[in-house]
Parts: C-alpha cells; structure tokens; sequence
C-alpha cells in the first residue's frame, strides 16, 4: 500500500511541475476575476430592486396561477410542475421575509464561484488524454516498467492522481473565490439560508452544505469523462484523437441526452446521467429517476472503461 501510494504521490509531482498545471490555475482565476467585477457592478444597481421584492414576487405569482389553473392539476407537465415549485418558494419568502435578492456577501460569492467548476472537465480531460500518450511518446514509459511496481498499479495509480486533481482544482476556485469576495463585499460573511422544494414542501438549507453540493455535484461525471479519455489515452497512445474525442462527448453529452430521453433503454446510458444537478430536489423531474441511480451508472460505465484499459496496458507490449 505505501508503494501505491508513493507512485500516486509521484503522478501528482510530475503534474506538479507541468506548465500546463499553473496554466490551468491561472485558466481557474480569470473567469473569477470577471465574476468578480460583474457582482460588483450587480451590486451597485440592486439597491431599488432590493427594495421592491415583494412586489415583484406577488406579480410572479400572480402570473403563474394564471398559467396553472389552464393546467390539469392531475397530470402536470414538467414546466408546470417547476412553476408550482417557485410558486411556493416565492409563498414562503413572502411568508417568512426572506427576500430572493443576492445578499453579495462573501460566502454567496464563493457560491457563485462554484458554476467556474464547469472548466475543471475540461481540464481533466487535457491531462488524462496526455498522461499516458505522453510517456509512451516521450519513451518514459520503459523506465516507468523498470520498477518493482506493477503494471496494474502504475495505471491505477495515475488515474487516482486526475482524481485527486479535481479536488485541487475545485479548492484552488474556493480560495480565489474568497478572496476576491472577501475584498469586493468587505469580509462581509452573514447569510440567508437557501430554499428547496422537497416532498412537497420548502426546506432551508444552509449556505456550507449547498456549497459542498455545488462544488461537489460535478466529481463523479467528470470522472467518467476522464475515464474515456484515459481509456482513449491508452489503447490509442495518442493524446490529439483521445482529447477530441472526450471534449467532443463533453460538449455534446446533453444534447445525446436530450435526443434519446424519449427511449426507454436510454435510462442504461451515461450520457443520461452526467448532469447531477437536475436532482438539487431528490428526483428528476423529467424522468422521475433518483441520484442513487445515476451514480451506479455512472460508477459502472467508469470502472467498465477504466478496468478494460487497464487489462489492455497490463497485457501489450511498450
């Protein structure tokens, strides 16, 4: 186990010392650096809306009981089903005078600051499509296969390590996210608690853990993008093919979801699972499926991919 651990330690070095590593911390901060100029001129303007929230709410609700009572109450279609949700958030800050306006406090910066997570997939992919092709490329992999570490710990070992890397990534935002929130909104930390339609019924939740569920709701569909561009990375030794490859499914994963929603074998397919934050409520509302499980197709597809790869490298020759 210490040797395994060891070879993980030693992928994360070489990442380490990669330009394209502090590249991609420098790609991190811009987009926060542009989020920050924009929350600070949306905090500037929001002064008058601020003050008229509860006008605009009662007029929103007003125009979506127009739009459910044309609505069969027994059988609600997808988008009347979202509209009877804010209906009765936007009841229940009324009621309880919790006003729908960002606060722009520090911690709803760093909430904000978690949709930049967006770009760690493609981040991911970058290195997993390079981490194998280039050892062979550069002859590094003869070297590597010298050691008294097996082949099978070796490629297991660099994949944990592009896991490992999301999380690098997703605390190096966190940490670019407060301190620029810290400076733009003043170290001003209070908050208001974050409201969910669950079981029919509006639930608070508190800022920590919608964070933790911001920042960690991508991990498992990026995994399973970066396992098909570790798998590609493998079998074809070339980094060009399998980064287009897994950039081109990336971007066109919800698209395929949308085309093949309408089959019922489709709900077998990882493409319909790779957008977690459709189950912020607890179930889907398209498909009435639960998070448990797309996860475990998910985790399938991943392991499926990873574990064909690995037998592959384990067996030709370098």
């Amino acid at each position: 186990m210490s040797n395994f651990i060891h070879l993980i330690d030693n992928e994360l070095r070489k990442i380490f010392v990669q330009k394209s590593f502090i590249i991609s911390l420098i790609i991190l901060l811009i987009p926060i650096i542009i989020l920050g100029r924009w929350d600070h001129v949306e905090k500037e303007r929001g002064t008058t809306k601020a003050e008229n929230w509860r006008t605009e709410l009662k007029a929103e609700n007003k125009k979506i009981e127009e739009i459910l009572a044309e609505q069969d109450s027994s059988n609600l279609p997808a988008f009347a089903k979202e509209q009877k949700e804010q209906y009765e958030i936007n009841n229940y800050r009324l009621e309880h005078n919790i006003s729908p306006i960002q606060q722009h406090t520090v911690l709803d910066f760093m909430k904000k600051g978690a949709a930049i997570t967006n770009f760690i997939g493609i981040l991911l992919i970058y290195f997993a499509s390079n981490m194998m092709s280039k050892e062979h490329q550069w002859k590094t992999i003869n070297f590597l296969l010298v050691k008294p570490s097996t082949r099978r710990a070796i490629y297991y070992a660099k994949f944990i390590s592009l896991a490992i890397l999301y999380f690098i990534f997703s605390f190096a935002i966190i940490i670019y996210s407060f301190i620029i929130g810290s400076v733009i909104n003043s170290f001003n930390f209070t908050t208001q608690p974050i409201l969910l339609f669950v079981n029919n019924h509006v639930v608070e939740q508190g800022i920590l853990p919608s964070l933790m569920n911001d920042y960690l709701i991508n991990f498992l569909p990026y995994l399973f993008f970066v396992a098909v561009a570790y798998f590609l990375s493998t079998v074809l030794r070339t980094s060009s093919i399998s980064l287009l490859i897994s950039i081109i499914l990336l971007a066109t994963s919800d698209v395929i979801a949308t085309l093949l929603r309408t089959k019922s074998w489709s709900k077998f397919l990882p493409f319909m699972h790779t957008d977690l934050t459709v189950y912020t409520k607890g179930i889907n509302i398209e498909n009435g499926m639960r998070i448990e499980f797309s996860i475990t197709i998910l985790v399938i597809y991943t392991l499926l991919f990873l574990i064909t790869a690995g037998e592959l490298f384990k067996k030709r020759d370098v």
